[in-house]
């Protein structure tokens, strides 16, 4: 199918009311040119809005020209442009590095009603298995670039789509000069010292000699591998729903009932759930031998990017790694209708902290919140006596690590409340 009428059908198939504007990731080369220019052609069907983002790198000394020629072109077509300058952190990867400024820039501009379309063809989708196969990655990588995908920008999630994936890039290059469309060269995507680009002029031309149809043959792996995923998703899908706990843990005794490949493809799958970065497969494998088959007095952890991995009892738990936090700190709360910002990062409500407790106290006391430090004793309401602190939450099965950062409520110097758990029989309404 040519570009501008696979355009029109994809449109025509994911196009919907909730979306209110289009806006087009625009490098200003030939496949993005190609893209805006199809895109604005279709504008009297779609009917969309329409926004260009250009990202300026700064990484070429021609980078303001470039900027300058994404607003020549926004001004033709009569359609609003942002230049978004980033600072490109110097690192190994400086591809990675660009990619994840540029994505950082877009979600300062995105929100609900967006939809991000990307130029991305066929030839892109094959560099993109082999980098990843060369990367050692599983189904779920090799699946490579989604058609309709998502973003997760802040607190939100953009669609994102790249309509022309399965498109040949001679026949986005024929369409580019049938209209006469000018574009930029940019200089850096002849150097091979950057992955992707050793592979579109060092590896895909060898292979293409031997395998004309080479490219086509790995968009065609990528698609396959997607279907692949989508049954191994519905798998640990079924898996969850019988190993999982509650708080979203996972019952080690159960998932030792699986075999090891539906084990590693469940604890994926439950890290995704949690919305958590999936680990490398070594460290995917640490997580059986090190943390669930840990001793049974020992308190385990395992940890990589943005992800800790404990085991208390019989569950399995993930999360975000704790924050570093003086919970030795008396906090005073002054203002008793204002929420108390935690030394841990977290905000107690007044409304939620105060349900139970004697409001004449409330108001008429001095309140702080602290944390444990060993020694507390509470009589909750309906107990005969006082308790140590530390048994009660072992009883109540709450993991170590949260023993210490959970909020204690003392009302004059008095533990009047252990926040989300009990309240002090003294100071019950």
């Amino acid at each position: 199918m040519m570009p501008l009428s696979q355009l029109q059908h994809f449109l025509f198939n994911h196009l919907h009311h909730a979306i209110q504007r289009i806006v087009i990731a625009y490098s200003g080369g030939m496949d993005s040119s190609a893209l805006l220019h199809a895109l604005v052609t279709l504008q009297p069907i779609h009917q969309k809005q329409l926004l260009i983002l250009h990202v300026h790198h700064g990484l070429s000394p021609f980078a303001d020209d470039w900027a300058a020629h994404a607003q020549q072109v926004a001004c033709d077509y009569d359609v609003p442009c942002l230049v978004l300058r980033v600072s490109v952190a110097n690192t190994a990867s400086v591809e990675a590095a660009a990619r994840e400024a540029r994505y950082q820039a877009f979600s300062q501009v995105l929100t609900a009603g967006d939809v991000l379309v990307l130029a991305h063809h066929q030839q892109d989708q094959a560099e993109t298995v082999l980098l990843r196969l060369l990367r050692g990655s599983g189904v779920r990588g090799l699946a490579a670039m989604q058609e309709v995908g998502s973003v997760p920008f802040q607190n939100q999630t953009i669609p994102c789509w790249r309509p022309w994936l399965t498109i040949n890039r001679a026949l986005i290059q024929h369409y580019a000069q049938q209209h006469q469309l000018t574009w930029i060269e940019d200089e850096s995507n002849s150097h091979t010292q950057f992955n992707r680009n050793y592979i579109r002029h060092e590896v895909m031309p060898v292979l293409q000699r031997r395998w004309p149809q080479a490219s086509q043959q790995l968009a065609v792996t990528s698609q396959r591998m997607r279907e692949a995923d989508e049954l191994l998703q519905e798998l640990a899908a079924s898996d969850y729903l019988d190993i999982q706990e509650q708080n979203s843990t996972l019952n080690i005794s159960k998932l030792s009932g699986l075999s090891i490949a539906r084990r590693n493809n469940l604890l994926r799958y439950w890290l995704a759930r949690l919305s958590l970065a999936l680990p490398d497969y070594a460290d995917l494998v640490r997580v059986w031998h090190e943390v669930c088959l840990a001793k049974m007095d020992a308190e385990p952890v395992l940890a990589w990017r943005g992800v800790e991995v404990r085991r208390y009892r019989q569950q399995l738990f993930a999360m975000r790694p704790l924050s570093d936090a003086d919970l030795t700190i008396e906090m005073p709360w002054f203002d008793k209708n204002q929420p108390l910002k935690l030394v841990t990062g977290e905000c107690l409500l007044p409304d939620v902290v105060k349900q139970g407790i004697d409001s004449t106290l409330w108001l008429s006391g001095q309140l702080s919140i602290r944390f444990r430090q060993g020694g507390e004793k509470i009589k909750p309401v309906g107990r005969q006596h006082h308790h140590d602190l530390k048994k009660l939450l072992q009883a109540q099965g709450v993991p170590v690590w949260q023993r210490q950062r959970i909020p204690l409520l003392y009302i004059n110097q008095q533990l009047a409340a252990v926040v989300g758990y009990w309240i002090a029989e003294e100071f019950a309404a």
